[in-house]
Order: C-alpha cells, then structure tokens, then sequence
C-alpha cells in the first residue's frame, strides 16, 4: 500500500474510532464495527496500527495532545490568572462531553502500567499541564495571592475533581436521577470552578 494510501486509511479509522466511541458514550466498539464505519479492510487495523489496542493507543494519544495544545494556547493569553484557572477548569470539563471515552482508555492503560503507554500518557498531556500548573501557580502567588500549592498535586486534584462526574455516570442517573445535559454540564463546571477558586485563596 502506498504510503498516502496508509495514512488515509489511518485516518478513516481513527475517525471511525472516534465516532463511534463518542454514539456509545465512551462503551467499547468491535475492531469489525470500526473498520465497517470506516469502510476499510479489518486487515487495515494491523496493517497501519499493529492491533486494536494500537489503533486506541493512537486515539488517545491524538486527544491527549490535542488537550495540551489547548493548554499551551491558554499560556500564552495575556489574562490574569483567575481567569486563566476559570477557562482551564472549563475546557477541562467540556473536554470529558467532547471525547466521552479518553478518561476510560487512560485509565485501562494506566492499570495495565505498560512503560511505553505511561511513558506516551505523561509526554502527551501529564508533564504539559504539571508544567502549566507550575507557572499558573507561581503567578497567581504573584498576582492574585494564592496561597503555595504544589503543583503536581494540583494537577491531579483538577482532573481528578473534573473527571469523576463522567466516570462515574451510571450513578448520576440511577442513584440521583439527573441526566447528564447542557444544563448539568454548565453546572458542574461552575460548581468545580467555586472549589478550585477556592482551594487556591491563601486562607489568611
């Protein structure tokens, strides 16, 4: 296969991918279901990603860099930094409607603890945003009076506090009744807004 006919390939999967994983809300989708989507070969999954878990490893990486472009944007925007906290933990949140299953492969890969996949995890996206985290903090303690918070463990807290809504979806709507809309999101990304504000004010 020539070699612009193998990335156009690559491309109709990672899109067919994307698609189909976005409809199921994050829920898995047959190599076969993909390659029909894409009208390809299923041969083309191991021709262009070795396997399945190739192609996703390719997905994921793809999103998590697409994140950290978002978060080099922000850097580089001549806001204070409440602001910048404000649009970052919003693109956050809109991040988990926007690709309904990245926190799902992150997380099958971070259990797995495959040297290569964390090692491609943290390039991607972990380092980039500890490293936004770092100059935020340092100028929100200049500007703002923040108080010293470590900016490894603030990365964690943010995503983690953003996360868990989308992760744990099924509760939301059976145990609590709410479905997860515009409405909601808007909410919830005002609600972790307040508490990140918050935890980041120096108490005295």
């Amino acid at each position: 296969m020539a070699r612009g006919d193998a990335d156009l390939t690559r491309e109709k999967l990672l899109a067919a991918a994307h698609d189909l994983y976005v409809e199921r809300a994050g829920h898995t989708a047959s190599v076969s279901e993909i390659c029909e989507r894409a009208a390809v070969n299923v041969a083309m999954v191991k021709y262009c990603f070795g396997s399945k878990d190739g192609l996703l490893d390719a997905l994921l990486e793809r999103v998590l860099q697409g994140l950290a472009g978002e978060i080099e944007r922000l850097s580089r925007l001549d806001l204070d930094p409440d602001e910048k906290l404000r649009r970052h933990v919003a693109e956050i949140v809109r991040n988990y409607v926007r690709y309904p299953y990245v926190n799902r492969l992150m997380n099958e890969r971070l259990l797995r603890a495959e040297p290569t996949a964390v090692d491609n995890i943290s390039a991607s996206f972990a380092v980039p945003a500890r490293d936004f985290y770092i100059t935020l903090l340092a100028d929100g303690r200049a500007r703002s009076g923040w108080r010293e918070i470590d900016p490894t463990m603030f990365f964690f807290s943010v995503v983690g506090v953003c996360e868990f809504l989308f992760s744990a979806g099924p509760l939301l709507e059976r145990s609590f009744g709410q479905t997860m809309d515009d409405d909601l999101v808007e909410r919830y990304i005002d609600h972790v807004t307040a508490l990140v504000d918050a935890g980041v004010r120096d108490p005295d």
